[in-house]
């Protein structure tokens, strides 16, 4: 597992009273909000097709040159050491369990997609550097350009492997593309120079929570502490940190001092856009599924009518453990790729602690007032 997604266990506290603006209702052909779960289906860990079972975290899917992916955090190779991001093809979305690697040795170990460079690794060598090891994360995705070509918004993070502390650097930007020789769909990682955003400047880590593309914008959402706050960038201007707007409340600005928060007290989570047809109606395109930082297991769902929000966000349901049942869990995330038949199922997952992994479940949500069959379900996923 990402170390980074065990924070030490919070104090019991009580968490703030939400205020929402949406009202219950039904539209025809959709799920009723607030989301109300009819039913429950579990589907397992996604690694069906593979020998051997490797604890890992995070699960964030992406589509790129007509592949299906699925992207982990730390992935624990039994004996022969730690990759730390590594990703599995999905052959059919329908099937989403029956995933497997595509990088791995003989000997079991699977290749790091995102992987440092030669100026890191001599760092990494150095005497006082023993002990220490560097980790790409990517919680907050992959966003596809077409021709095969995606982008990344990774954390950068420096990890003393005998106290567990860790380092977080920034963020910076890889370029992902799909091999063009033969048909397997592997995949390739370019980072460009240095961070897009330094911890060090005190801004909001832009892109590390969530990234989507939508009418020729990149939003990406970044966190200062558990707060949530939401810039954009057109797609043709990724590389240029200039040219990036960022969310004051009211209007887009250049001046990142003036973010103001989206969502506040959220430790992992993803926003999406449901369409064709919308999965709570036309007047709520966009929605939200993640976990907050109370360390309670509670996987939140929200929705809104804009992209900057105000977002309703209510419980959904509680993300249970299989291997390991005790403690809680973390990385809740949707999967509006992953369409396993009927019109609207959408897979989540959400991480257990190391040995665990990550798990699939599928929810009916309710269409109406009186609990009639949902056109919409919504898949959740473990590993």
């Amino acid at each position: 597992m990402s170390l980074s997604c065990f924070p030490k266990k919070p104090a019991p506290q009580t968490p703030p009273t939400p205020t929402f603006t949406i009202q219950s209702g039904i539209e025809e052909g959709c799920a009723a909000w607030p989301p109300r779960v009819v039913d429950t289906r579990h589907l397992g860990y996604i690694n069906a097709k593979d020998t051997y079972f490797y604890s890992q975290d995070i699960g964030r899917s992406f589509r790129l040159g007509g592949h299906t992916y699925i992207m982990f955090g730390d992935t624990f190779c039994n004996d022969y050491g730690i990759s730390d991001n590594t990703y599995k093809i999905i052959p059919d979305p329908t099937t989403p369990t029956q995933a497997f690697y595509l990088s791995g040795e003989h000997n079991g170990y699977i290749h790091p997609l995102i992987e440092p460079t030669r100026a890191e690794t001599e760092w990494l060598a150095l005497p006082e550097n023993l002990g220490v090891r560097l980790a790409f994360w990517c919680y907050g995705g992959v966003v596809e350009f077409g021709d095969g070509i995606g982008w990344t918004w990774y954390q950068k993070y420096v990890v003393d492997t005998t106290t567990g502390v860790l380092d977080l650097i920034g963020v910076g930007l890889a370029r992902l593309s799909v091999s063009k020789s033969g048909e397997k769909g592997e995949l390739s990682a370019a980072r460009m120079p240095g961070l897009m955003f330094e911890r060090a400047e005190g801004h909001p880590l832009f892109g590390s929570f969530s990234t989507l593309l939508a009418d020729e914008w990149v939003y990406l959402w970044g966190q200062t502490g558990t707060d949530v706050f939401l810039a954009r960038v057109h797609k043709d201007d990724c590389q240029f940190r200039h040219k990036y707007a960022y969310w004051n409340g009211s209007a887009y600005t250049g001046d990142i001092t003036k973010s103001a928060p989206v969502l506040q007290d959220y430790q992992q989570g993803q926003f999406f856009e449901s369409s064709s047809p919308a999965l709570f109606g036309q007047r709520l395109p966009w929605c939200f599924v993640g976990v907050t930082k109370w360390g309670d297991s509670m996987a939140m769902m929200g929705a809104a009518s804009r992209v900057e929000g105000p977002w309703d966000v209510r419980p959904l349901v509680h993300a249970y453990g299989i291997k390991v049942p005790e403690g809680y869990r973390y990385c809740v995330y949707p999967h509006p790729l992953l369409s396993s038949g009927g019109r609207g199922r959408v897979m989540v997952s959400w991480s257990e602690n190391w040995p665990g992994g990550v798990i699939a479940v599928e929810l009916k949500l309710a269409r109406g007032e009186f609990g009639l069959p949902a056109l919409f379900s919504l898949k959740f996923v473990r590993e």
